[in-house]
């Protein structure tokens, strides 16, 4: 470790960051992609039309479905396909198996029909957001606990990188062009300042967010230990217990319409009628049975506001205006890190942040490197093991994991649809993709032509993110004109989208390709071989 405080912040900030560049980057790129999660989820499933029934009229299918479907469960839930995580009537109801258990079910609706919507098995858009704070086969609270080590390590960069770059608003005006490292070390300067505080606050609530699961002792004091203690936590916390008991005694609920109807008029009374509310029925067709008003999570006016009603008469049971104090700074930490308040515009903001995450953390892996290079060239015995290892790591994640992306969706829309696991598969794909791009880099780096490997790699991976909108024109209704002459916008922009990408990715794989005809002196030798392809 160098001697003084800004080196030794210096050494601690090149090897934390190394360490653990390759996951952080794997989560930076699905997490980015979450924002815009729903969309994607909508892209996978071509098959669902799109929602233009009224609330009145997904009410009453939402009755009809549960009354027919619905009978035996102790609660229904109804989301109303009014908010852009819902884009079609979602319900949750328990139902007798074959062997008379009840067990939990969740079916998309047709608003207008009330007929379950059929669509093809995937993963959507929520694996990709789950994968950058669960990773993937490995089990979830393992995956907590290494997230956790991670996001530290994350979070520790980024206050040494701030202490070691104390001229930090001069440099982000500097950028010198073509000068090897310091490029690189401009570049990486310049992404990290342009969103450090989205970085500083998308690490810190990441941590929170988890609080209870880091810190389980702090629950266990309060609620004891075992899935008994956690229930009561969660019911607690959540108020997820039910209000009243059944009686067993059967009575006719008022229609799902007229609740509605009655529960907006008392929220706007309240100033409180703008929330996306979800609907929950307890202990349905019951003399107890009442109805709770709450905004979905996802909400961006949710507030913690909870209305509960007898399902029978009508009448306000409870009224909950909002969360308490240290709820809602819960609330409002998860909110900043999910970007659930965003508008459209916002959640572009929070993608390109995300996105220039991933730019900072690619261009450190790169720097690293180029810093070495001439020193691995010039070692007697040859290249390092642990340059060559490192090098080709980084060529595989930084290439390999957008590739991954790409081949994700076209597996959505290349695998056959009766496929047994097609959801796991779509994420199978994925995985294997990445490791081929791992492979392939390590390969060409052991044969000194790492170059090579840059250009191959992006060149690839363009063609991949432009086979996307092609391949989806082909198999689908839903191609790029089809969808501009609906005016479908969510499939126009996920294919102009990655039509973008797959340039960007082009424009790069050619820049490889010219800078990979230069030779670079040495101090020693002519090892230079490296550098062209």
């Amino acid at each position: 470790m160098k001697s003084g405080f800004r080196q030794s912040m210096a050494w601690l900030h090149t090897w934390t960051g190394i360490v653990v560049s390759w996951i952080l980057y794997f989560m930076f790129v699905t997490g980015t992609l979450g924002y815009f999660d729903s969309e994607i989820d909508a892209w996978m499933k071509p098959e669902l039309p799109r929602n233009t029934a009224t609330v009145q009229t997904a009410l009453r299918s939402a009755q009809q479905h549960l009354e027919h479907h619905g009978q035996d469960a102790k609660d229904w839930r109804i989301y109303l396909p009014i908010s852009r995580t819902e884009p079609h009537l979602l319900l949750g109801y328990q139902q007798k198996n074959a062997e008379g258990q009840l067990v939990r079910v969740r079916q998309q609706i047709d608003a207008a029909t009330a007929e379950v919507l059929q669509s093809r098995a995937t993963g959507g858009g929520q694996t990709l957001y789950r994968m950058h704070y669960r990773l993937h086969y490995i089990p979830t609270r393992l995956a907590y606990y290494f997230v956790g080590v991670f996001t530290l390590f994350m979070l520790l960069g980024l206050l040494t990188g701030i202490v070691v770059h104390k001229k930090i608003f001069k440099e982000f005006f500097t950028f010198r062009a073509n000068k090897g490292a310091s490029s690189w070390l401009d570049g990486h300067n310049l992404m990290s300042v342009m969103s450090l505080p989205f970085h500083l606050m998308i690490t810190y609530t990441g941590l929170v967010m988890f609080t209870f699961t880091y810190m389980p002792f702090v629950l266990n004091a309060s609620y004891g230990f075992g899935e008994e203690g956690k229930k009561q936590f969660f019911d607690a916390y959540y108020k997820n217990a039910a209000p009243t008991e059944a009686s067993g005694k059967p009575a006719t609920m008022l229609p799902l319409t007229q609740l509605y109807q009655n529960a907006s008029v008392y929220l706007e009374r309240q100033g409180n009628a703008q929330a996306n509310y979800a609907i929950r029925i307890y202990h349905p067709n019951d003399v107890n049975s009442v109805a709770v008003f709450s905004p979905e999570l996802s909400d961006a006016s949710n507030d913690g506001s909870k209305l509960v009603m007898s399902a029978i008469s009508g009448d306000v049971l409870s009224y909950q205006p909002h969360y308490s104090g240290v709820r809602r700074v819960q609330s409002v930490l998860l909110e900043l890190h999910e970007g659930i308040f965003a508008n459209l515009a916002t959640r572009w903001l929070y993608f390109l942040s995300g996105g220039m995450g991933c730019v900072m953390i690619a261009t450190g892996m790169v720097l690293w490197t180029k810093k070495r290079r001439t020193k691995a060239l010039n070692n007697p015995q040859g290249m390092p093991f642990s340059f060559k290892l490192t090098e080709g790591l980084n060529i595989g994640t930084i290439v390999g994991l957008p590739a991954a992306v790409a081949v994700y969706f076209l597996a959505n829309r290349l695998l056959p649809l009766g496929l047994e696991a097609r959801a796991q598969w779509e994420i199978h794909c994925f995985f294997i993709t990445w490791l081929m791009f791992l492979l392939h880099g390590m390969r060409l780096t052991w044969l000194s032509r790492s170059h090579k490997a840059w250009y191959q790699q992006w060149l690839c991976t363009s063609v991949l993110f432009l086979l996307v909108p092609m391949i989806n024109g082909i198999t689908t209704q839903r191609g790029l004109v089809a969808s501009m002459l609906n005016a479908d916008w969510v499939y126009v922009t996920f294919d102009i989208t990655n039509l973008a990408a797959g340039l960007v990715c082009l424009f790069i794989a050619q820049k490889v390709k010219s800078t990979s005809k230069q030779v670079l002196p040495v101090q020693r030798g002519k090892l230079h071989s490296e550098l062209t392809p």
